[in-house]
C-alpha cells in the first residue's frame, strides 16, 4: 500500500465512523458566554501576561483567551468555522471537555499508528501521515 493509499483509506474510515463535534459530542453546556468569531480557521498565539492570542492563520488577532485551556477551547470549536461558539462559564468543564476531545483524537491517531505499523512497518514517514489525515479531517490536537 502506498502513503497516498494509506491516507485516502484512513480519511475514508474515520468520516464513514462519523467526526465527532466539539463541544456538542464532549458536553452539555448549561451554563456558557457566547463569542463571536470571524468563520476562518484559528490557531493559538502568543503567550501574553498569562492570556493567549487567538489569531487568524493570515496572522490577524481576534481575540485574547483567558487561559490555554480556554484557546484550546476556542480552537477546537472552531473545527467547521462557525461565526458564534458557546464557551462555558465554569474553567472545569472547560478543562473536562478538552480532555475528553484530546483523548478521542488520540485514539484516532493510536489507531492510525498501528495501521501504519502493519500495512507499511518499513515506513518512516509516520508522523507525516498522520498530520496529512488529521489536517484533511480538520482535527487539531493542542
Amino acid at each position: 500500500m502506498t502513503e497516498k493509499e494509506f491516507i485516502s483509506f484512513w480519511k475514508n474510515a474515520i468520516k464513514q465512523e462519523g467526526i465527532k463535534n466539539f463541544p456538542d459530542d464532549f458536553l452539555i453546556i448549561e451554563d456558557f458566554e457566547i463569542l463571536t468569531l470571524p468563520g476562518k480557521t484559528l490557531v493559538i498565539g502568543q503567550s501574553l501576561f498569562g492570556a493567549y492570542e487567538i489569531l487568524t492563520t493570515e496572522n490577524e488577532p481576534v481575540l485574547n483567551a483567558k487561559s490555554y485551556d480556554d484557546a484550546k477551547f476556542i480552537i477546537y470549536s472552531n473545527r467547521m468555522n462557525p461565526k458564534t461558539i458557546k464557551i462555558p462559564a465554569q474553567q472545569d468543564e472547560i478543562k473536562k471537555a478538552n480532555k475528553l476531545y484530546e483523548n478521542y483524537v488520540d485514539s484516532i491517531i493510536k489507531r492510525i499508528e498501528a495501521g501504519i505499523k502493519s500495512d507499511m512497518p518499513e515506513n518512516k514517514n509516520q508522523m507525516n501521515i498522520i498530520a496529512e489525515i488529521l489536517r484533511s479531517l480538520i482535527l487539531v490536537r493542542y
